[in-house]
């Protein structure tokens, strides 16, 4: 019969009783629990609008499975004295909450804000140039019932103005379209 000595060394390093925490980790672990609780069921936190992964809920349900699953008796020696212990308590933790973006995401946001900016922008300038057309197209007809003196220089700003016109229009669009494809994008996710 062969022994593969290999496998017996690694049944003899398999630890032969359940490890467990100090008396000090544990106090640790109440203190974290009683924090995120008080975190998660805080004013503050309730107007945050995050959504991670995890949620408080899940770290505390951790933490007390943790807690509940060491029995305190078997614990070594306590590290802390009690007003130590109260001291290290009353500390409050700071605790600063920040969603950081992919870089899909920021790029999706800089072409949804830039093109909702360009679309504004165009619908402006689409404003202005129709005012613009129909400016020139009034003192043309002006013009016009001048009889011999007519010279048709405004009817050519008026085109001028109504290719702007359609141009910016264009821009609009392209711009629109755009803006959609990145939001529909975004909601695929």
């Amino acid at each position: 019969m062969h022994i593969n000595l290999r496998n017996l060394e690694a049944i003899n390093e398999l630890p032969l009783q359940r490890t467990m925490l100090n008396q000090n980790q544990l106090r640790r672990l109440e203190a974290i629990d009683r924090w995120l609780i008080e975190i998660r069921d805080s004013e503050e936190f309730k107007q945050l609008e995050y959504s991670p992964d995890v949620m408080l809920g899940d770290a505390i349900q951790a933490v007390g499975e943790l807690l509940d699953e060491h029995d305190h008796c078997d614990s070594k020696p306590l590290n802390f004295t009690n007003s130590e212990w109260h001291s290290y308590l009353e500390q409050k933790p700071v605790m600063h909450i920040r969603r950081v973006k992919t870089w899909r995401e920021k790029i999706n946001s800089f072409i949804l804000d830039a093109a909702s900016e360009v679309a504004i922008l165009s619908l402006v300038t689409t404003s202005f140039m129709v005012v613009g057309t129909i400016f020139c197209h009034g003192v043309d007809r002006i013009e016009e019932s001048r009889g011999e003196e007519y010279e048709p220089t405004w009817i050519y700003n008026a085109k001028i103005f109504e290719g702007s016109a359609i141009a910016s229009i264009a821009v609009f669009l392209g711009a629109s379209l755009t803006g959609a494809c990145v939001a529909g994008d975004k909601n695929d996710d």
